[in-house]
């Protein structure tokens, strides 16, 4: 329902307005009246009405003046000014200053409704257009950011889109930070992702607000939705390296103490490296999400720094160890694949090709085969299994595939191998 306040220094106008139009049917209640500007600008003030019908000729502050002070406050509503027949040289201006219409005194009351019906469409179909603009803004900012954390574009063309969507860095100097969440169970049903998402919006909403009263100087913080997490991207003026990491500290333990308290979730926060330009933030979100996966460091400790945890064997052991439990569970899926997996523990690809090079003697497509090949043998020998079934049960569709494969790997054929180790 829309507030309308009408204003009109004759009192006989005024009451009938008020009295006699049926406000109820256009979903539309008045607020107040009001008998000159000087008091229907107080009264907008108060009530924040969406509809203004006002005379034009009024003691104190006239039609127009009023106007004027509504349009230079940016006050959201329409105005509808109400003319006598003399009063038609003020249409232009009043036009000028965006009124939505004007109409005579003394026309019916039903002329008198639908034009303030209409004004209420108008300023509606406005305000969802409007809100419309500011979403797809905010999708489209958020788009921008996710290209610089995976790594898309170049420093100029970072820079043209940057302006082009009114975003401001204050300095070249970078920090990402990944939220973790435990126990948000309770808050998602299987196979409803509208739930995700619907947390996800709350969290970025409430890291927003507290972003807004963070009073670190030369620090701006962005809040990113992205890889179905909310990621924080730190910009900072200057290349203090302690003051930096303080700051972020200090934002980062105000987030985590909000979440708890207004959601009732344990948060953890990883935090990548500080670096230079505009390529870093794609580095230093790896590195934050690496360290939210470190299984070492204090079950209370709810501020993860990348560069405490960056040499710890037994924290990336853990992550393999995930990784290598994913693949005995999974190996059975003919498209599991790199991408698949790193999404699993929520590191990236590059990240887990790196784990494999470094802790084991194959790289991961290698791995995946030789978990595969060792199933393949025991189901050879201890079932009687066809060998396309063989094949099938351990993710290759391809049967000829499969048996060069075996062969490179035993040195039989997977029928030999069969007769070699059978009892």
């Amino acid at each position: 329902m829309h507030k309308l306040v009408i204003a009109d220094d004759d009192e006989w106008i005024r009451e009938g307005l008020r009295r006699n139009i049926h406000w109820d049917q256009g979903n539309i209640q008045v607020a107040g009246v009001a008998v000159d500007g000087k008091e229907a600008w107080e009264l907008i003030q108060r009530e924040k009405p969406d509809l203004l019908l006002s005379d034009i000729r009024m003691p104190f502050m006239d039609g127009l003046k009023l106007a004027a002070q509504v349009k230079e406050n940016g006050l959201d509503l329409k105005i509808v000014f109400l003319t006598g027949y003399d009063d038609f040289s003020y249409a232009k201006e009043a036009l000028q200053l965006q009124a939505f219409d004007y109409i005579l005194k003394y026309e019916d009351n039903d002329k008198i409704l639908r034009t303030i019906m209409n004004a209420s469409e108008a300023l509606e179909e406005e305000r969802r257009k409007r809100e419309k603009d500011i979403k797809s803004h905010g999708l489209i900012v958020n788009q921008f950011f996710s290209e610089l954390i995976s790594g898309s574009g170049n420093e100029e063309a970072i820079d043209r889109e940057a302006k082009l969507l009114d975003l401001t860095f204050c300095g070249s100097v970078f920090v990402m930070a990944v939220l973790s969440l435990d126990g948000v169970g309770r808050f998602l049903k299987p196979n409803k992702p509208v739930d995700l998402e619907l947390l996800l919006f709350t969290l970025k909403n409430l890291c927003n607000e507290v972003l807004e009263t963070a009073n670190c100087d030369g620090v701006q913080v962005y809040a990113i939705q992205y890889n179905h997490r909310i990621n924080l991207l730190f910009n900072y003026r200057n290349e203090d390296a302690e003051k930096l990491k303080q700051d972020t500290e200090l934002i980062a333990r105000r987030l985590t103490v909000m979440i708890e308290q207004y959601l009732k979730i344990q948060a953890k926060i990883g935090i990548g490296s500080i670096g230079e330009g505009f390529k870093h933030i794609g580095v230093s979100y790896e590195e934050a999400l690496i360290a939210t996966q470190m299984k070492d460091v204090r079950m209370d400790q709810s501020i993860i720094f990348y560069d405490q945890v960056k040499y710890s064997s037994n924290s990336h052991q853990a992550i393999l160890r995930t990784i290598m439990d994913y693949i005995a569970n999974h190996y059975q899926n003919e498209n599991l694949d790199l991408k698949e997996v790193a999404e699993t523990v929520h590191i990236t690809p590059s990240y887990v090709s790196t784990l494999f090079k470094k802790y084991t003697d194959v790289n991961f497509c290698e791995y995946i085969v030789q978990v595969r090949i060792d199933k393949a043998t025991e189901l050879l020998v201890h079932t009687d299994l066809k060998v396309y079934e063989v094949a099938e049960k351990i993710g290759y569709v391809n049967t000829q595939y499969f048996s060069v494969l075996f062969k490179r790997h035993t040195g039989f054929t997977p029928m030999e191998y069969r007769q070699q180790h059978s009892s």
